[in-house]
């Protein structure tokens, strides 16, 4: 049996993987164990009101363990990764210097990528007619249109973001036409490397088969808990539909489901699928990392699992 990592004192534990996969309760076991605390790595847990939609934990759930970064924006609010990674990287900092080990749990890989290998600076200034002209495609044509065009003329990206994502289609775009350069080449430029914090990675492996039926049988949960019910209160209360925000898996297709354009089984059918494609998409995501620890997914054991690899 290989030795145990012995943690320095710098050591920030990840829990990531895809959607689904059981992450939340594994880092609260953890951090009972370890009597830490959370930092949620997810772009829509900062939000209040979105609470199903995001598989956001229980009340409970944040009684039994704190959790920083969760429900405190207004789905109006603007929220990126580089303030995630300044936000975290202050919280861990406070942790560390009182001898608690950070955990980081959550699903949005770019988030966690900018925490741990810093954001590249982006020199290139908006301009509103580009941003305008690719707007306007967007309602014209669709978000099928624009992704043609990134796949062209940036296939990297094009293969890593949320290709769902107006918003990250539209400033990959707007990077290559006012650079000339892919965005992605632009990353692999940058310093990547924060030697501040030394994180260690874990998510939990299921075969595909099996995450698929987990992500079927959670679709159904918030669907018959109220998920269309709480997309009709966030419209209710004047929150644009085209927030960022707003554009996520099980609010689109409960949007779709309310103008008529599925029934009610189709639109949970578009539900269940497109949210098995954004598991595939983390899984490519995450399977380059190759310093995440995989665990067994299908055993009960998972902490037991984590205090193999490393000593706590």
């Amino acid at each position: 049996m290989s030795r145990k990592k012995i943690l320095p004192k710098n050591s920030v534990i990840v829990i990531t993987g895809p959607t689904a996969s059981g992450k939340t309760s594994l880092s609260i076991e953890l951090a009972q164990t370890l009597k830490s605390e959370i930092i949620s790595a997810d772009s829509r847990q900062v939000y209040m009101l979105m609470d199903i939609c995001t598989a956001k934990p229980s009340q409970n759930e944040l009684n039994l363990v704190k959790h920083h970064l969760v429900d405190f924006l207004s789905p109006n609010q603007e929220f990126s990764a580089g303030k995630f990674a300044s936000d975290a990287s202050s919280i861990i900092r406070k942790l560390q210097n009182s001898d608690i080990i950070p955990i980081v749990c959550g699903g949005s890989a770019f988030y966690i990528k900018a925490l741990f290998e810093g954001l590249f600076e982006e020199k290139n200034e908006i301009i509103p007619e580009l941003r305008n002209k690719l707007n306007n495609e967007i309602e014209k044509f669709g978000i099928g249109y624009l992704q043609k065009q990134l796949k062209k003329v940036d296939n990297k990206t094009y293969s890593k973001i949320e290709l769902d994502n107006p918003h990250r289609v539209i400033r990959a775009l707007e990077y290559y036409y006012s650079t000339g350069e892919p965005i992605s080449e632009a990353h692999e430029k940058r310093n990547v490397s924060n030697s501040e914090f030394q994180p260690i990675y874990f998510a939990i492996n299921y075969s595909r088969d099996v995450l698929y039926d987990r992500i079927n049988h959670r679709c159904e949960q918030m669907w018959n808990n109220g998920l269309v019910n709480e997309y009709k209160s966030l419209i209710s209360l004047d929150y644009d539909k085209n927030l960022n925000s707003l554009n996520t898996v099980g609010y689109k297709e409960s949007r779709d489901y309310l103008d008529g354009i599925y029934s009610e089984d189709e639109a949970l059918e578009e539900f269940k699928k497109n949210t098995r494609r954004f598991a595939k998409r983390q899984l490519t995501w995450f399977r380059k990392n190759q310093e995440i620890n995989w665990l067994e997914g299908k055993s009960n054991n998972k902490l037991e699992q984590i205090k193999d690899i490393i000593q706590i």
